[in-house]
């Protein structure tokens, strides 16, 4: 006890150097008291430039970049119009792209179990599609979404863009009914899941169930701020997975992985989209263009950069590309581009 008052009531790093060469005994004590009275001295000395910093970053994280702005100079007024107009695939093909590339999603089943029966219940789950993009699982019985579909098959699943970092990357919502899938078609399925993973020999266990989401009430995409629409069952169901995105991530690897490569996106994007960037870098493709992450006037936001024609396959891809770097790389340097 009296230790433990001596420590205690020991102030400052002088009186504590004293303290411990009259008690040697209490070396690790004092060398405690010291470590944290400097602790504190630096984190008050550290104070002012912690809140200055903070201060900073939720100043720079309030800015809005120019071009979500209205009012602005005409090379940014341009650029929102050419926006606007951009192609791009609809929203229920994004949708239906999406359900194809997703490796995972959540599924939210109404809960029944005793304490949280009716609530909504979010599980992650592999899942595949058929060849009208209804969602099919395979689940055990030991998880409890199993049960929560087997007493009400309302559910909704949401997958993500491939990547996904923030809410400016793209995601979808579908919802529906999961009803058991019937014997005869457990096979075909199995196929199907397994052709997605390979490696899913669990869905032959016993306690596995098959289901398929049916009865579709169609869903909610968001390609990114300001991109956002109601997709309706049919117009889902009609819609197919676009033919490109399966291969943008190879193709982009290559355009973001040589400075050359980035100046050509650079070219196109002043030629084709009349904006100059300082820097380009290609997130994801489509058969009508590509979308870009940009950076102007040290800020940085996305852009859709249209093919000039339709690109439905590897070769047209590459086609389209060589053209449109040829045509821009001339335009930038003012000739005339070689034929």
């Amino acid at each position: 006890m009296q230790l433990a008052q001596k420590c205690s009531s020991t102030k400052g790093a002088g009186a504590l150097r004293q303290f411990v060469s009259t008690s040697p005994s209490l070396r690790v004590c004092s060398s405690a008291a010291v470590q944290r009275q400097q602790q504190q001295q630096l984190l008050r000395a550290a104070a002012p430039a912690w809140r200055s910093s903070r201060a900073a970053v939720a100043t720079a994280a309030a800015a809005v970049p120019e071009v979500y702005k209205e009012g602005q100079d005409p090379e940014i007024a341009a650029f929102q119009q050419h926006q606007k107009t951009a192609a791009r695939p609809t929203a229920a093909e994004d949708a239906r792209t999406l359900m194809a590339l997703a490796t995972n999603a959540v599924l939210s089943t109404v809960s029944s179990h005793t304490s949280s029966a009716g609530f909504p219940f979010g599980s992650v789950v592999d899942f595949a599609v058929d060849g009208q993009g209804r969602p099919l699982l395979a689940t055990s019985t030991l998880s409890p979404h199993t049960a929560d579909l087997q007493a009400d098959g309302r559910c909704s699943i949401t997958v993500m863009a491939p990547g996904f970092k923030s809410l400016q990357d793209a995601r979808f919502t579908l919802t529906g009914t999961a009803k058991p899938l019937p014997e005869a078609e457990t096979a075909a399925v199995r196929e199907t899941v397994l052709a997605k993973y390979p490696n899913a020999f669990y869905v032959d266990f016993g306690d596995f169930r098959w289901f398929r989401v049916e009865e579709l009430k169609g869903g909610r995409f968001v390609g990114g701020f300001g991109r956002v629409a109601s997709v309706t069952a049919e117009d889902y169901i009609a819609a197919k997975p676009d033919p490109v995105a399966s291969f943008a991530p190879h193709v982009a690897g290559h355009m973001n992985g040589e400075a050359s490569h980035i100046k050509d996106m650079t070219d196109m994007v002043a030629h084709y989209v009349g904006m100059n960037v300082s820097g380009a870098s290609m997130l994801g493709m489509d058969r009508l263009g590509i979308d870009m992450q940009v950076s102007r006037n040290e800020q940085s936001f996305k852009l859709r950069l249209p093919f000039i024609r339709p690109a439905e396959n590897r070769g047209a891809v590459k086609e389209v590309l060589v053209e449109m770097t040829k045509t821009a790389r001339a335009a930038v340097a003012g000739d005339t581009p070689a034929q």
